[in-house]
């Protein structure tokens, strides 16, 4: 890159929140090049300051210290809960932090980029720019960036330079509308949080050996299925074969466990539509099944 190039180009950034994500994206962006200047965070001597700061090689700020930071930034990371986003947000503006040009960002997979009002209001670029990713906010998150799916909204000179980056990092960024963003929020957290729960839920099923490190193999490998084959071919197990007496068993046995029988309940529900655009469950079957199941989720 041409001295020319590089000066034109916004480098400086900052991160209001040195957690998980915010070490993700700041080792990830240092890696392709730009400068991270550090970090703001209420506490600069939590843990999370802490490490922030000893993986970047940066300094993490006090919040009284924001303006001054800020004001030698080109883009502004807003990495704190979502709750917190509009109020930081409008705490920097009244304290002049904000200034024409900047670009800011939050990686919110919930809210739009119009949480960033008050920074916007007075003349700075804004987008949310969220990684469809979890981290462990270790040195290995700059890694998980790559070829993960990134969701942009905003105004149109931040989504570009969001776009560029995210590029940078080796991911795949992608244009989500405003109004799709809490649908995109919610798939997230299924594919993810629920996960979570699913398997919680299901160890505490069977007296398993280490409970759910037990499943994790065969969780796993549906992973792995899921990654080769696709839906619906991926998908295995009773229902797929039409197999009606295995789940009556599967259910009374659930009779025990009210909560876990309504998970189950719900999730067949949602898996017999996948067997039928497999081809191994007929509609007749299915709607048979359907029924079934909407009927003994009333008991």
């Amino acid at each position: 890159m041409s001295g020319a190039e590089h000066e034109a180009r916004p480098d400086r950034m900052v991160f209001v929140g040195p957690g998980r994500t915010a070490v993700a994206l700041a080792l990830s962006s240092m890696r392709a090049g730009y400068e991270v200047m550090g970090a703001v965070a209420r506490r600069p001597d939590s843990d999370k300051a802490r490490a922030f700061a000893q993986m970047t090689g940066t300094r993490v700020y006090a919040m009284h210290r924001a303006q001054e930071v800020m004001a030698r930034a080109d883009i502004a990371w807003m990495t704190v809960p979502d709750g917190a986003i509009a109020s930081v947000c409008r705490q920097f503006a009244e304290a002049g932090a904000w200034r024409r040009g900047q670009v800011v960002f939050h990686t919110s997979g919930a809210l739009a980029s119009d949480v960033l009002e008050q920074a916007a209001v007075r003349g700075v670029k804004t987008a949310s720019v969220h990684p469809l990713q979890t981290f462990a906010g270790d040195e290995d998150d700059a890694e998980r960036l790559r070829g993960v799916a990134v969701a942009v909204e905003g105004q149109p000179e931040a989504v570009r330079l969001a776009f560029s980056l995210a590029e940078a990092w080796g991911a795949r960024p992608f244009a989500i509308a405003a109004a799709d963003k809490p649908a995109y929020h919610a798939a997230a957290v299924l594919a993810s949080n629920a996960v979570i729960a699913l398997m919680a839920t299901a160890s505490r099923l069977a007296p398993l050996p280490e409970g759910a490190k037990s499943l994790l193999p065969l969780a796993r490998r549906t992973l792995e299925n899921l990654a080769s084959l696709g839906i619906p071919a991926a998908l295995t197990g009773p229902i797929e074969r039409g197999d009606v007496d295995t789940v009556a068993e599967h259910l009374r046995a659930l009779e025990r466990d009210p909560a876990a029988r309504r998970v189950y309940l719900a999730l067949a529900a949602a898996t017999v539509p996948i067997a039928v655009a497999k081809g191994t469950l007929d509609s007749e079957a299915a709607g048979r099944l359907s029924q079934w199941f909407a009927d003994t989720g009333g008991m």
